[in-house]
């Protein structure tokens, strides 16, 4: 799941030049609760 996340923020960041892999995993984890 890792890799094909890491791809498709690869492809998004070409078409948009507007996404980092922060931005990506911030979008993703920001509507899951997840414990510390």
């Amino acid at each position: 799941l890792a890799e094909e996340l890491r791809l498709a923020q690869q492809n998004l960041s070409e078409i948009t030049g507007e996404f980092t892999s922060d931005d990506l995993l911030g979008r993703i984890f920001s509507s899951f609760c997840i414990g510390k």
